[in-house]
């Protein structure tokens, strides 16, 4: 999108309230392309969980799940966000309990509450590996706003911000694949523009071509190390 598109959509996305559906062109790239990934990282997956057993069983300290949850906001409900375990679980139950609502990211920004299976896991992004599953059950689209977790998601309605409500979330959008750009636009501008597009483009095939070129632009952006 050039600035005017990203002006002109971003007005339309600040005053919708409804829920925005996805066409069927998009779910149908979701679904077709999740599974092909999931079979394509079905070893990885598999080596992931075996590394997170192993590592519990030499370090006691290290035992846990396989998996952990988030509760998540998301077109007016509540989902449950996965991710592979890579935090110790007595750091996890140690500041859990200073939450009001379960936020792990911030646990694992403390390098001495990630595991060594959770270090490797963190830096090559693979613990976010479970939310393919997410998009394949249409709790998740490869594109959208990032879900945030229930306290900033419910602060922001009851400030009248819906833009975390109105479409479903995605594991990238235009926020992460811009990240690096000199003097990019806001959070909030991405977010709402996008949303104004999914709204008022009329072609369920444009809306597919601009998810393909922000999903391009991020897998370019992971691999400048500048992260999602």
């Amino acid at each position: 999108m050039n600035a005017e598109e990203l002006d002109r959509f971003e007005l339309i996305g600040k005053d919708l309230v409804h829920i925005v559906h996805i066409v069927w062109q998009k779910r149908v790239l979701d679904v077709v392309l999740s599974s092909v990934l999931i079979v394509a990282f079905s070893p990885i997956i598999v080596l992931i969980l075996l590394a997170i057993t192993a590592e519990g069983l030499i370090t006691p300290r290290h035992r846990g799940p396989l998996f952990l949850t988030e509760e998540r906001g998301s077109e007016g409900e509540v989902f449950h966000l996965p991710k592979f375990r890579i935090i110790r679980m007595d750091a996890f139950r140690e500041i859990r309990k200073t939450q009001k609502f379960q936020h792990i990211k911030p646990m694992e920004s403390d390098p001495a509450n990630v595991t060594k299976v959770g270090a490797v896991l963190k830096k090559f992004y693979f613990d976010e590996l479970p939310q393919l599953f997410s998009i394949l059950t249409g709790d998740m689209s490869f594109v959208g706003p990032r879900p945030w977790p229930l306290e900033a998601y419910y602060e922001e309605l009851e400030k009248g911000i819906f833009r975390k409500r109105l479409i479903r979330p995605g594991l990238t959008g235009l926020v992460q694949a811009t990240k690096g750009i000199e003097n990019r636009p806001s959070e909030w501008k991405l977010d709402f523009a996008y949303i104004g597009f999914m709204k008022t483009e009329p072609s369920g095939w444009a809306k597919v071509a601009l998810d393909l070129k922000i999903l391009a632009r991020s897998a370019q952006t992971v691999a400048e190390g500048e992260g999602l």
